[in-house]
């Protein structure tokens, strides 16, 4: 499963939006995945960019993905948003390394959906749940693929493709990695993947998949 994590590399444009969903699925992503929070609660006064998607981009996000044929879901940060999601009908979460809040976590837990998660050292629920090795940095630079052992796949936050390929080589299952249109354009799009890199990343899935 491959999933391009939009994130916030749409810059609030819906229509950077709406054509990033649509070459993620051209281009061989099983998910698309945006984030959803609020944006003064989460940043605070920190300098950055305010893409904060309201519940009617959210929603007209999720049913493009219908349309066009890949599910969209969302990182959420707040209770609100967890009901945002089932208003929505999304069929899965993911909670991030950085979500230590309890009351967001049990609430994602209540709805009974499929939860992915990312961690950088252990799967930190006892419930089912699928968990990605996230070591910390943006870019990441201090990786160690051998934590795959606990993992289910891993949380590419690294500059090219070489990682992504070698978890998948060493039995990843998942491969998240952020998504732009090219590597000047979002606010992670320098460690982000392209349309034409994750192409590459499912032609490397593919072969994998036949040879391991």
């Amino acid at each position: 499963m491959i999933i391009a994590e939009i994130g916030q590399n749409f810059l609030g444009l819906m229509d950077l939006a709406t054509d990033l969903i649509r070459l993620a699925k051209d281009n061989g992503a099983d998910l698309a995945k945006f984030q959803l929070y609020d944006h003064k609660k989460l940043y605070g006064d920190k300098d950055i960019p305010n893409v904060e998607l309201s519940f009617e981009q959210a929603k007209g996000l999720f049913e493009y993905g219908k349309q066009v044929g890949i599910e969209v879901f969302f990182s959420v940060f707040d209770v609100e948003r967890v009901k945002w999601c089932e208003e929505i009908g999304v069929k899965r979460y993911k909670i991030a390394s950085l979500l230590d809040d309890d009351t967001v976590i049990n609430a994602v837990k209540a709805t009974g959906r499929d939860i992915i998660e990312s961690t950088a050292s252990g799967r930190r629920f006892p419930y089912p749940h699928k968990a990605l090795y996230c070591p910390s940095g943006y870019p990441q630079t201090n990786i160690d693929l051998r934590n795959l052992r606990w993992a289910d796949g891993f949380s590419d936050h690294t500059l090219n493709l070489t990682a992504s390929k070698v978890a998948i080589s060493r039995g990843a299952q998942i491969i998240e990695k952020h998504f732009a249109i090219d590597h000047e354009t979002g606010i992670d799009a320098k460690w982000s993947m392209t349309p034409d890199e994750l192409r590459e990343l499912k032609r490397w899935a593919d072969v994998c998949k036949q040879v391991l």
